[in-house]
């Protein structure tokens, strides 16, 4: 599992490069005649053709749901390594992936199947920290032996480097960067604004770290911290207004470690576990009107998930390792939709875009995407 926590939180190269590195890792028998009871034919043939409609309805539901309701596109880059492909980003808006090797950020069109650099940072190797959307790509690189923010506008193709206390954890959401820098040797949360490069605080880090990215949604960010409670560590979730800089309200996961928080309209969703304890691992949310903790799921075979607030892309067990399936909540429950039979590969780092893509990686010989796409009239 992945662990994003810095504790304590330290201003070092080595802590820095720890965190960003770690950010960026499932016949019958025929029946014997008896002249003397005619009937009986009948009624096993009846009681036959039940059991079959019966046993084949999952598979009719299956069919039916994977014809109807979305559509997998896959998308095979060539030439890159898996480590880039794991670590990339699909913007909807453009249909391309974007992603670092060692030679530079590149965007791969996935209608033309073309390749184009972006920026070249063959200098220094492959860049772990960074952010990108349609309109900006944000990274850092050391300037004179000092990690600076650097801004590629994709519009006039201008790269401007910001003046920060940048540490780690860059972030982007619309023309707004939110990273984690320090001031006065404390660390707090700021914004730079791409527009006029004016950095703010926005908060202060006063746990011992996270285990989770941010969560945006529109104008609301969701922040964690680890706290130490008399009932043991918990994991407090802020939501903050981004505009303007106020906390709106604060909740708890009863859990060690949260990870991979989202926020979905009124639900604020996490992957739950505790250290040094056998207790499964759960999929949670939090209910932000009632403030009321549900556990929608808790198995030792599930590994990782994603949703858009509606489906759930799960990695359940299968086999002696584990892949991703597609669910649905119902009744406060996970219920399957498919196992997507129709491809042949582990799949693995479930992520929802904006707009409601899903994207998965698969392991197969050529290290294709996939693209799931759901019908959003059937809804």
């Amino acid at each position: 599992m992945t662990n994003y926590r810095l504790t304590p939180l330290k201003n070092t190269e080595e802590n820095r490069q720890r965190i960003i590195e770690k950010t960026r890792g499932n016949m019958q028998k025929p029946p014997i005649k008896k002249p003397s009871k005619t009937w009986v034919p009948v009624v096993i043939t009846t009681i036959a053709l039940f059991m079959a409609v019966f046993l084949a309805v999952p598979y009719v539901q299956q069919a039916f749901f994977d014809e109807q309701n979305f559509t997998i596109e896959k998308v095979v880059i060539p030439n890159v390594q898996y480590t880039s492909l794991v670590d990339s980003t699909y913007l909807d808006e453009t249909n391309e992936f974007i992603y670092n090797t060692e030679n530079g950020f590149f965007a791969f069109d996935v209608e033309t199947q073309g390749e184009t650099l972006l920026v070249d940072t063959s200098e220094i190797a492959r860049v772990f920290d960074y952010a990108v959307s349609k309109d900006w790509l944000v990274w850092a690189q050391p300037v004179n032996n000092e990690r600076k923010i650097h801004v590629l506008n994709r519009e006039t193709h201008e790269v401007n480097i910001m003046e920060t206390p940048y540490f780690y954890g860059i972030q982007l959401q619309g023309d707004t960067v939110v990273y984690t820098g320090f001031q006065d040797n404390k660390p707090y949360t700021f914004t730079l604004n791409l527009n006029d490069g004016t950095s703010q605080i926005l908060r202060e880090i006063e746990g011992e770290g996270s285990s989770s990215w941010l969560a945006f949604e529109g104008n609301q960010v969701v922040f964690s911290e680890v706290f130490k409670m008399e009932d043991g560590k918990n994991t407090v979730v802020t939501v903050h207004d981004l505009e303007m800089k106020k906390k709106l309200e604060s909740y708890v996961f009863p859990y060690d470690i949260a990870e991979n928080i989202l926020l979905k309209g009124d639900k604020i969703y996490s992957y739950l576990w505790n250290e040094n304890d056998d207790e499964p691992a759960a999929i949670g949310f939090i209910d932000r009107t009632t403030g009321d903790f549900n556990v929608i799921e808790k198995s030792v075979g599930i590994h990782d998930y994603a949703t858009d607030g509606e489906h759930f892309a799960v990695a359940v067990e299968k086999g002696e390792s584990n892949t991703v399936q597609l669910f649905a909540l119902q009744e406060g429950e996970l219920k399957l939709l498919s196992k997507l039979p129709s491809i042949r590969e582990r799949l693995v780092l479930p992520r929802f875009t904006e707009q409601g893509t899903l994207v998965v990686n698969g392991e197969g010989m050529d290290k294709a995407m996939y693209l799931i796409r759901f019908n959003k009239e059937s809804k």
